[in-house]
């Protein structure tokens, strides 16, 4: 067995690969969702502090 290192065009190419995953993942319907989900929660709350506020 040898332990070679990769090269830096194939680490390069691994690190392409791992960053265009991420971006998929990132941009999937899922993650836009839970995404909208947060967003949506995060207003929530903000009315309800204001609605106590008021009172």
């Amino acid at each position: 067995m040898s332990n070679q290192q990769p090269t830096e065009a194939e680490r390069v190419a691994e690190l392409h690969h791992e960053a265009a995953a991420a971006y998929a993942a990132a941009n999937s319907p899922a993650a836009r969702i839970e995404a909208a989900a947060q967003r949506a929660e995060a207003v929530s709350n903000a009315q309800a502090h204001a609605a106590a506020n008021l009172r």
